[in-house]
């Protein structure tokens, strides 16, 4: 039997496939900081491949994330966004609505051994034969990992024991405009990063595996909350002495740490992969509400007074129970009427202003996430447009978007119009807005897509008080569609950079693993960086997706997500 070493591990016992998720890294930050701040992601990107990854459009955490997961199209999986929507309401759903097996799954199926942990969108956490899968952020467990979130339940237990409790949201990022807290922020994610690896080591010293795979959400969080610190250019930056310019730096610097530790403790021979879902930039000042763009040009009609008032009123009571209340008193709230509560005011949010007998197309306003609803007659409650219509209204929509300048200096505001079936392809392509948009850049920083509540300004600016950013929807870092991607071992030849997208890593996984590459797969094998090792020679098990919602996890979700800033 083996026998700890001094530092309390089992000795190594090499793991053959290490990925590890780097949520929102971004490549031109990476090469910006330089490999004197980051030697380990620098020397893996040496002496393998790297890639400016490209994401599914539009660049969101859930998608992009559940497709590396899977290895299939947003339109396979079924996940778009947190949220789903029954004609004007909303569920909070998260990756509950999951449509495909994730890989490990299948892997677990071919009696390969698998470890998965952390990753978004993946809670409840499939059974795994002969490995172990932790779930991320979109549990039923606002900020703290509970039994449910772990497979098999027991491993939750000594974990807890040995590391203590697996929280995700320490920093408590509903109150980010608390005084300190910017500066509290690096000193936090270091710590969560570190305690990570510690668990990671634990686990990858109790078994042979033939893929680990851990999530480090620490890179997007320090995006979205450092961006306009560590950019002095950013129309949002404080002033701040330079030492509190770093924090951005800072915790790069410490996942470039994690990187080092993990692959000396899976050993010399370890097949590594770097992925992140997205990349990350700074927000503008300006504001966009599309909904009242729509109106402008005669798509969309608002109530009177009455659906105004009523959604800015509940925009009010969101924000002073989120950020006002005790943690518990907010727990209390959202458990009113049987966890239905969170989907009723966030539906109210979206569109209770909005005259839908009278509106041809609509928007949820979702700023990682811009889209266009079109209001059917034979899909909604009070659709307009009827099937012979469909075609003109979506010309006019995307005259009217394509014609949005900017009042301050004339450029246009939308770059790109997609219909979904451009973007996706698959049995679940209705759960996508039937048109997507991609904003231009503002001078390098991204437009704020923020609710309309009714009619109004199209466009604004950003108050100074709002510049270090709020949740839901003015941020002061935001998504790009370029994200990072390194692979390095022996089955990668020294390439240097290549062309990738996301689902692309997915299927050169599995390739560098002996894996033939389901046909269903949206991405392609990475053949130019792999040498003469890599080859198919398994077929995976086909399955079904597993996936089974426990009640209330609808309001938990929700709560989450607030916590996070994806809604307001």
């Amino acid at each position: 039997m083996d026998r700890p070493g001094p530092d309390g591990y089992l000795p190594r016992v090499p793991a053959r496939h290490l990925v590890l998720g780097l949520d929102g890294a971004d490549l031109t930050v990476i090469r910006a900081l330089g490999p004197a701040a980051l030697p380990h992601l620098f020397a893996l990107m040496e002496r393998g491949a790297h890639a400016a990854l490209e994401s599914v459009q539009p660049p969101a955490t859930l998608p992009n994330w559940t497709t590396f997961l899977t290895g299939v199209d947003p339109g396979r999986h079924g996940v778009f966004d947190f949220t789903t929507r029954q004609g004007t309401e909303v569920r909070f759903t998260g990756g509950t609505v999951r449509e495909a097996p994730f890989l490990v799954e299948r892997l677990d199926a071919a009696g390969r051994r698998c470890a998965c942990v952390a990753f978004p969108a993946t809670y409840p956490p499939p059974r795994l034969e002969h490995g172990v899968f932790i779930s991320g952020w979109d549990s039923p467990v606002a900020f703290e990992a509970d039994r449910s979130f772990v497979s098999p339940p027991a491993l939750h237990d000594r974990l807890r024991a040995r590391f203590g409790p697996w929280r995700f949201d320490d920093a408590d990022e509903m109150n980010a405009d608390q005084p300190g807290w910017h500066a509290r922020l690096p000193g936090l994610l270091e710590e969560r990063i570190a305690h990570k690896v510690e668990v990671a080591r634990w686990l990858m010293e109790r078994e042979t595996w033939d893929l680990f795979a851990l999530y480090f959400g620490e890179s997007d969080t320090a995006s979205h909350h450092l961006w306009a610190f560590h950019d002095a250019a950013s129309p949002r930056s404080p002033a701040v002495p330079a030492e509190a310019r770093d924090g951005l730096a800072r915790v790069y610097r410490a996942l470039d740490a994690a990187v080092g530790a993990l692959a000396r403790a899976a050993g010399a021979d370890v097949e590594i992969t770097v992925v992140s879902d997205h990349g990350s930039g700074g927000a503008s000042d300006v504001v966009l509400h599309l909904n009242r763009a729509l109106a402008e040009a005669g798509l969309l009609q608002f109530h009177a007074a009455r659906g105004g008032r009523l959604a800015e009123l509940v925009g009010w009571a969101k924000g002073q129970a989120l950020t006002r209340l005790p943690p518990r008193l907010r727990e209390r709230l959202f458990r009113l009427a049987g966890g239905r509560l969170p989907g009723w005011l966030e539906s109210r949010a979206r569109f209770g202003a909005i005259d839908f007998a009278r509106t041809r197309a609509f928007s949820d306003e979702l700023n990682y996430f811009p889209g266009v609803w079109l209001n059917l007659a034979e899909r909604e409650p009070q659709g307009t447009v009827a099937a012979r219509d469909r075609e003109s209204t979506v010309r006019a929509v995307e005259q009217a978007l394509l014609a949005l300048r900017d009042p301050w200096n004339g450029q246009p505001v939308v770059d790109t119009v997609w219909r979904r079936e451009e973007l996706y392809d698959g049995p679940h392509l209705e759960r996508a807005p039937d048109l997507l948009l991609r904003l231009h850049l503002r001078e390098g920083y991204s437009y704020n897509v923020q609710p309309s509540g009714g009619p109004g300004a199209l466009f604004r600016r950003l108050d100074p008080s709002e510049h270090l950013g709020k949740k839901g929807r003015s941020l002061q870092g935001s998504h790009r569609e370029r994200g990072f991607f390194a692979a390095a071992g022996p089955s990668v030849a020294p390439v240097g950079e290549i062309d990738a997208h996301i689902a692309d890593a997915a299927a050169t996984l599995l390739a560098r693993m002996g894996v033939v590459v389901p046909a269903e797969a949206r991405g392609r094998v990475l053949w130019e960086a792999l040498g003469e090792t890599a080859g198919e020679t398994t077929e995976l098990p086909e399955l079904a997706a597993r996936r089974a919602a426990a009640p209330g996890d609808e309001r938990e979700v929700e709560k989450r997500l607030r916590a996070l800033g994806y809604v307001d």
